[in-house]
């Protein structure tokens, strides 16, 4: 007969004041904090297709906050995560896509929007490597062939500056472009994904989240990358 015990069936769990990520065993149990960071908030994780390691977002409490008074999808510093718990900060940049993993699990995507006074936002997809001593980056600046594309897009999809029958009754609407500004289907990279290993998908789109999780989704496209063979390390 098991010994009587009032000790509860799954044991206390070290907690944190700002979300931490938390990985447990394939039965439920062991659970455990993979990240141990008071005062950063991770989020949008994404394991290596071989599973050796996470790829997820990170930022402040104040980060956090600006973004969600301003109705936009969160932004944070990209990080790879062993299983170890082991850290390694990819970029001290914002990013506003949720990282993704190439097809061999050797490098890991995501985007930036870099705002200028009176001048279109910089759109550029980050390249980086997950493996190696000294991993390296590669910048992908879209601005200029999205803008091209928006334009394209723009002239062949003329339309009033109308409410959509998505939008919010309280929610404004998106600004119609001034002389000499960026074209309304010109937005910023939301998405990613890597199909295959020298394609990567990139949309982008006009997105803000309101009151009461009320989202308004507008310009939604998806652009192709195609990447040219590079030599990686694996381990």
């Amino acid at each position: 007969m098991p010994t009587p015990s009032v000790a509860p069936i799954i044991p206390s769990v070290q907690s944190f004041r700002t979300e931490q990520l938390y990985v447990g065993d394939r039965d439920g149990f062991n659970l455990r904090p993979l990240t141990t960071r008071e005062g950063l908030v991770y989020f949008s994780l994404a394991w290596a297709p071989d599973a050796h390691a996470l790829a997820a977002l990170a930022c402040t409490e104040a980060e956090l906050a600006a973004r969600i008074k301003e109705n936009r999808l969160l932004a944070g510093r990209p990080r790879l995560l062993d299983r170890n718990g082991q850290e390694r900060l990819l970029d001290d940049r914002l990013m506003d896509a949720l990282p993704v993993w190439s097809p061999d699990a050797a490098k890991v995507a995501t985007a930036n929007e870099t705002t200028q006074p009176n001048a279109p936002s910089e759109l550029d997809v980050m390249i980086y490597d997950a493996a190696g001593n000294q991993p390296t980056g590669a910048l992908i600046n879209l601005s200029a062939p999205l803008m091209d594309a928006s334009a394209k897009y723009d002239a062949a999809h003329p339309s009033p500056n109308a409410r959509s029958t998505t939008t919010p009754a309280n929610a404004p609407t998106q600004p119609a472009p001034q002389a000499g500004s960026a074209p309304l289907s010109y937005n910023p990279v939301v998405r990613l994904e890597w199909t295959q290993p020298e394609t990567l998908l990139v949309e982008t789109g006009f997105v803000r989240i309101y009151q009461n999780n009320e989202e308004v989704r507008r310009y939604l496209r998806w652009h192709v990358l195609h990447l040219s063979p590079q030599v990686v390390v694996l381990k």
